[in-house]
């Protein structure tokens, strides 16, 4: 694609390019089978294609105590910021505390996950930008890792 087309096709529409992740329509969250995470919800965030064409976009997840994502990866890379509370990362096997105002990348290939503390009273909230960024509710967002890929 030509750089002129593509500019056309990136021009910033505030109703598509601006949103408060903080208000809105709390959606549910699911493994690539189709499963619902239990304990964990989102608000949709921003999302557009870069010039390159890959889409990128932020999301607002909500973790309730107790509750946890399954180990997995993801087809693009992403950045954690943590809004409030305390909760563990899963990288390389090895558990990574976090807590309000921590950032933390995570590459694609590295199975990772996140779960909160049994013995926390606030949910873990935390804001995920990914590159390519897929809908909080998509069933493709992320793949499990299963004992037989561990092999």
């Amino acid at each position: 694609m030509d750089s002129v087309l593509e500019a056309a096709l990136r021009r910033f529409i505030s109703e598509d390019h601006i949103r408060n992740v903080l208000e809105g329509e709390w959606v549910d969250l699911f493994d690539d089978d189709g499963n619902k995470l239990d304990g964990i919800r989102g608000r949709i965030g921003v999302s557009a294609p870069t010039f390159g064409g890959h889409e990128i976009g932020i999301d607002f997840m909500e973790m309730q105590p107790g509750s946890a994502f399954p180990l997995h990866t993801h087809e693009g890379d992403h950045i954690l910021y943590v809004v409030s509370g305390r909760g563990l990362a899963e990288v390389g096997g090895e558990d990574h505390p976090l807590e309000t105002g921590d950032t933390i990348f995570v590459p694609a290939e590295h199975p990772h996950s996140f779960k909160t503390y049994q013995d926390s009273t606030a949910p873990f909230q935390i804001l995920a930008v990914g590159h390519p960024h897929k809908h909080l509710s998509a069933v493709d967002r992320m793949h499990l890792v299963r004992e037989s890929d561990k092999c």
